[in-house]
């Protein structure tokens, strides 16, 4: 072989072997840029309830009393004495008929019980001396209980001409202006007791049984408007048909009016569950996040909060794929595309774009 062919030859060989090893350097990069770069997966919390994070519901404020009150006889409005929002107690006089014919019937109920009187007592004294018969005693007896009683009924409906609160409230509505004519049952005003309140919300299916355990599920109620400040409530009607759209029933609670806050009847309130059983969650573990799956136990990839790399953990499971042992709650692991992991590598979870 020629010299020149030798040194042609030693040129072609240091230039594949330069070529090679670019290229397994460009491979080795890549393979670790491949290890460092976090992959992005689908995570699995096991997360509990703690008692700030019990479940909630919306729910609304009603009158713990209601009335609508109204006039037991006919009449002319002569005053109302209230008006809407006004805060009155019990035996306040609201609203007045005008009550001259009232005075007049019973002026004229009260001449026909003197004159019934008088009679019945001269009836007495001849019937005692044997001049008249038992059957003129008698109606004399007659006319004067008759007479008694269309007394006694003008009387109250004298008093009917005044409308009066059965309860401490609120005036929440006046449906009627003075000097307007109503008739008896006409609702006049709308009263409400709102020293205690109804809460109503609906309860899910899922909780139902909360409510039926010797340990029974409590509930606190916390204002919109006074965020941070749960109030106690009590049951008062737990209804046992649930709601054919939703499939919840619904529940009515009691609660104290707030003394610092003004609570009102339609405000919205937010209604906690609490129940010690929620404490202690019962993880079902996905399909898709176990490997190496065997009787009773099986391996998931646990994912470091610190450094977001993944650990082979085993774990234990019942029949039900319900997880016994081998995390805690906190813990979060990979739920899907086990297979392209491997120990060590560094994850992110995957987060769903909007609009896919």
């Amino acid at each position: 072989m020629s010299r020149w062919s030798l040194t042609a030859l030693i040129c072609m060989l240091t230039a594949q072997l330069s070529a090679f090893g670019v290229a397994k350097g460009r491979y080795n990069e890549a393979e670790l840029l491949q290890q460092t770069a976090a992959m992005p997966v689908k995570v699995f919390s096991l997360k509990g309830y703690s008692p700030s994070e019990a479940p909630s519901f919306p729910g609304r404020v009603e009158a713990g009393d209601s009335a609508q009150l109204a006039f037991r006889v006919p009449g002319q409005l002569q005053a109302l004495r209230v008006r809407m929002g006004d805060r009155v107690q019990a035996g306040t006089v609201l609203a007045e008929l005008d009550p001259t014919d009232y005075h007049l019937n019973l002026d004229a109920r009260q001449a026909e019980f003197d004159l019934a009187q008088l009679e019945a007592k001269r009836a007495r004294a001849l019937y005692t001396q044997k001049l008249i018969s038992e059957d003129q005693y008698d109606t004399a007896q007659t006319l004067l209980a008759t007479s008694g009683a269309k007394l006694e009924q003008a009387r109250e409906q004298l008093s009917f001409c005044k409308l009066t609160a059965p309860f401490g409230g609120s005036i929440a509505f006046t449906y009627a202006m003075p000097s307007e004519v109503v008739g008896p049952q006409q609702p006049i005003i709308n009263l409400q007791d709102t020293s205690t309140l109804d809460i109503h919300f609906n309860l899910p299916a899922r909780y139902q049984h909360l409510l039926e355990e010797e340990e029974k599920a409590v509930f606190s109620v916390t204002f919109e408007l006074m965020p941070g400040v749960p109030l106690e409530s009590s049951y008062k009607e737990v209804g046992m048909q649930p709601d054919p759209d939703t499939n919840s029933y619904p529940i009515t609670l009691l609660v104290q009016s707030p003394a610092n806050f003004s609570a009102r009847p339609g405000m919205p309130v937010n209604v906690r569950l609490h129940h010690s059983s929620l404490l202690k969650t019962r993880w079902v573990i996905p399909e898709d996040a176990l490997f190496d799956r065997s009787d009773g136990s099986a391996n998931v990839w646990r994912i470091e909060p610190a450094t977001m790399t993944i650990t082979r953990t085993p774990v234990e499971l019942d029949d039900s794929g319900a997880l016994r042992a081998g995390l805690n709650p906190g813990d979060r692991i990979v739920a899907a595309g086990i297979d392209r992991l491997r120990e060590g590598q560094r994850v992110q979870p995957w987060v769903r774009e909007e609009g896919l």
